[in-house]
């Protein structure tokens, strides 16, 4: 087995449907799976451009079968293909008495992974509207409500993002039952939806609207915490510029010429620059407009201030088909072969050990997603504890950002630059199955941890990196904005007032959610093999390969749309705004409710719908399916998060919202109290 193959001897047969499946379908492939991909009677992706049948994601190398449900032998020669695969990829959108359903039919579910992705769940009660495409599920499912420039106006992202975050959950969740299956526990039903991964990226702001604050998520390239963070005019162009830390402050005063900035208590710290964030920003602008980019890109990033600028999808298009992650088998070295499984694991990943390196989003949801499969997840921290454990708002004592990225961990504290605690980690490494780091490029190997290091000591284990520009490129600060502008998503974005990013941190969130489905396929290559991988998950090549890739050419992806204000919201409707106004014939929807231009809408074809905000969000009633568990803090019982987004019939995921102290651990994992602060 290669390193690229370790899903080698796995059929896979995707019914073509969503793009979500074809997603799925590819990432699989891409593993090594044997792909088989069955269109039947042609027709068409629902809701979505007649193009993206060609898109790289729908795998044209792959084998293809049509076929026609009209002809006499579908259902046989349907029963033929699918009784050959390990794996089956459907997109139910049948509807029963307003319950959605999918077609089993020709599928054996006691010894198959059967991978169903739909808009809300197969088992979602009256969804809020049928057969929803892109641009309806970003209005449901939080994305729009977050997106858009800081006049409030909210913006779509032209870019099927939400598709194809399902698309990586679903191959997660089929990754994970394999594992099930292969361990002797049989098959299983996996139900992925759009809504439920959309209600997934918007974990940031819940503490915020579980606090009272329901509205004005919308606010451009800006930061609600720091300044100055935003995307300001050139003299030809746009540069991103955040600031991280009150230095790089210090030092902005410095590239601007107003060093007697630095000394001015109304700047004196973020919180004081926040107050006057747009005086902050004029302060700036006036600065960067006499200068190009590229002259303010060479100011600020010799002074290590994160910065970048807005790039095209045709330009990154022409610096190379992006990979999201380089794999790389372990160094050569002994590697005995591993044992089989001792019986069906109740959860996915039991057994496996995870020691989990970094701060704030990344690292630690993808750490999250794999407790929830079943992992043992030892979050590795500093003296006092991670930053963000400090992060309002608070649910009584605790965090809510930290609980949704970190809530079922174990925590240990070590010091990993100096000997002792270097030794302890190294210890865990040696019991571990799983690395998991999300650091600068270069910092594990600067602090003699490198992969060569712990795979002599542990071969099987899988290293698995994850940094803004991969393990052998910049070393540079890889924040989510910066990312966004440089990988062409806020290209993608069309705001009146100048460059707004997407509202969820699509960098983050991407790495996030690709990192689990890489782990699941190096585990079982090590299983197979005893040997293990190394992982380089680049969040810059992840956000390029979920923009960019296929659609390089800047034309629209998504179909026409319009947003309009109503007397109480906001509604998008899938046209024109040249054509919606000629259909409502001198109506202002400004003077409707949205309920009466979306009823007025339908009554000329015209689909529409009200744009939702968080709070509305998470008030449906599909939203409460699986999604949003809420937990009184009662005695530490629990906190408030969004659950992984995978159902799955036989080994469901865990719900665990308890976040452990800092150093609970300790003591049982290394036989030492944690270090004092």
């Amino acid at each position: 087995m290669t390193d690229r193959m370790a899903l080698e001897g796995i059929r896979v047969v995707e019914r073509i449907g969503r793009l979500a499946g074809s997603v799925c379908a590819g990432r699989l492939a891409d593993l090594g799976a044997e792909l088989v991909r069955v269109a039947v009677d042609g027709d068409p992706l629902p809701n979505e451009p007649a193009a993206w049948r060609d898109h790289p994601f729908a795998n044209p190398s792959a084998e293809m079968i049509r076929l026609d449900r009209g002809d006499p032998g579908f259902g046989a020669r349907w029963q033929g293909i699918a009784d050959k695969a390990d794996i089956v990829i459907v997109t139910p959108e049948i509807r029963e008495n307003g319950k959605a359903v999918a077609d089993f039919a020709g599928l054996n579910a006691e010894q198959q992974v059967i991978c169903a992705v739909s808009a809300f769940g197969i088992g979602a009660q009256e969804p809020p509207l049928a057969d929803p495409g892109e641009i309806e599920m970003q209005a449901i499912g939080g994305s729009l409500a977050t997106t858009g420039g800081t006049d409030g106006a909210p913006c779509i992202v032209d870019l099927p993002i939400l598709e194809l975050f399902t698309g990586l959950n679903a191959a997660t969740a089929a990754l994970a039952a394999l594992r099930v299956k292969e361990a002797g526990g049989g098959g299983q039903v996996l139900d992925i939806s759009v809504f439920e991964t959309s209600f997934t990226l918007t974990g940031t702001f819940l503490g915020n609207v579980l606090s009272g604050r329901t509205r004005g998520f919308r606010n451009g390239c800006r930061h609600p915490l720091v300044a100055p963070w935003n995307a300001y005019p050139t003299s030809n162009g746009w540069v991103i510029l955040c600031t991280t830390s009150n230095q790089n402050w210090l030092d902005l005063t410095q590239v601007i010429s107003r060093p007697e900035l630095a000394e001015d208590p109304e700047f004196a710290t973020a919180a004081a620059r926040i107050s006057v964030v747009e005086k902050v920003d004029r302060v700036i602008s006036e600065w960067s407009r006499t200068v190009t980019t590229e002259q303010a890109l060479a100011a600020l990033q010799a002074c290590a201030i994160p910065s970048g600028t807005v790039a095209t999808t045709a330009e990154v298009a022409r610096a190379g088909t992006p990979v999201p992650c380089r794999r790389m088998a372990a160094p050569a070295g002994p590697a005995p072969r591993g044992t089989a499984a001792s019986g069906p694991p109740e959860r996915p990943l039991d057994g496996i050990r995870v020691l989990e390196v970094g701060p704030y989003t990344a690292g630690p949801l993808a750490g999250r997603f794999l407790a929830n499969l079943g992992a043992e997840v030892i979050k590795i921290e500093g003296s006092g504890g991670e930053d963000s454990r400090l992060w309002q708002p608070f649910v009584d004592g605790v965090s809510c950002y930290f609980a949704n990225y970190n809530a079922g961990k174990k925590s240990v504290v070590l010091n990993l630059r100096f000997k002792q605690g270097e030794a302890a980690f190294l210890d865990l490494v040696k019991t571990a199955d799983v690395v998991l780091f999300n650091l600068k490029a270069g910092a594990m190997e600067r602090m003699g941890l490198g992969a060569r290091r712990l795979h002599d000591l542990n071969p099987r284990l899988v290293y698995c990196g994850i940094s803004g520009y991969g393990m052998n490129g910049s070393a540079r600060p890889a924040l989510d904005t910066v990312i966004q502008a440089e990988a062409g998503v806020i290209d993608r974005i069309a705001s009146v007032g100048g460059p707004a990013k997407g509202g969820v941190s699509i960098a983050d969130l991407g790495a996030a959610h690709l990192a689990p489905l890489e782990i699941l396929a190096a585990l079982r290559k090590a299983q197979n093999t005893g040997r293990g991988s190394v992982l380089d998950i680049s969040m810059f090549d992840t956000v390029a390969w979920l923009g960019c890739i296929g659609w390089p050419d800047g034309d629209p992806v998504l179909p026409d749309h319009c947003i309009v204000q109503t007397a109480d919201g906001w509604v998008v409707a899938l046209d024109s705004r040249s054509e919606l106004d000629r259909q409502l014939n001198g109506v202002e929807p400004s003077g409707q409710t949205s309920a009466a231009l979306c009823a007025a809408l339908a009554e000329v074809s015209v689909r529409a719908l009200p744009m939702l905000e968080l709070d509305e969000v998470y008030a449906l009633d599909v939203a409460k399916r699986d999604g949003l568990m809420v937990f009184e803090r009662a005695d530490k019982g629990g906190n408030c998060v969004i659950a992984a987004p995978y159902a799955l019939s036989r080994t469901p995921v865990a719900v665990d919202t308890r976040v452990a102290e800092v150093g609970a651990d300790n003591l049982a994992l290394t036989g030492c109290p944690p270090p004092l602060k």
